[in-house]
């Protein structure tokens, strides 16, 4: 019993902490740091099952949040996955919310240069996102090579991500 509560305890704690960090790019910049602590650190997903529930989350249609309760079903069930889910919401709703009205409410330099530094860091998150996800996944050359194509390529050309992801796929699925 006590285990089972320790564990819905951590996973609340991680979750409502990383869900402070979801800024910009929303779930997809938190992977490093999700992988980090919950295969590295704390042992409670293996990397087959890290990489697996998160091809399920992004493949699946829905809010691009659906890793945060699937890690928490994988770790204690449904206990898990709802306690997870309601943990990695709440502040950012509540955030979100008074943020909202305050912004709403005035229009300043100071806030137009705070929304401007966000941008940076984002793209930073996404960056690190996309290597740890491809260090996970590609143990051969071929994917090696594929995803770095991919990625010098959608940074040259400018076009939706859902075609790089469908090149991507056509082309692993010819040579494979």
């Amino acid at each position: 019993m006590f285990a089972q509560a320790d564990v819905l305890l951590s996973l609340a704690w991680h979750f409502a902490l990383l869900s402070l960090f979801a800024v910009g790019g929303g779930i997809t910049m938190l992977i490093p740091q999700m992988h980090q602590e919950f295969v590295l650190q704390y042992h409670w997903l293996d990397e087959r099952s890290f990489a697996e529930l998160l091809a399920v989350s992004q493949a699946a249609p829905g809010p691009n949040f659906l890793l945060v309760p699937l890690i928490g079903f994988r770790v204690a069930y449904w206990p898990g996955a709802l306690v997870s889910l309601l943990a990695f919401l709440v502040f950012p709703v509540a955030i979100a919310f008074f943020a909202g009205r305050l912004l709403h409410q005035s229009e300043n330099e100071w806030i137009a240069r705070l929304r401007q530094a966000f941008r940076p860091v984002t793209a930073g998150l996404w960056i690190a996102s996309g290597l740890v996800v491809a260090i996970t996944l590609d143990h051969t050359l071929v994917p090696v090579v594929l995803t770095a194509g991919v990625a010098l390529l959608a940074l040259a050309i400018d076009i939706s991500p859902l075609w790089w992801c469908l090149g991507a796929g056509i082309i692993a699925a010819a040579l494979a």
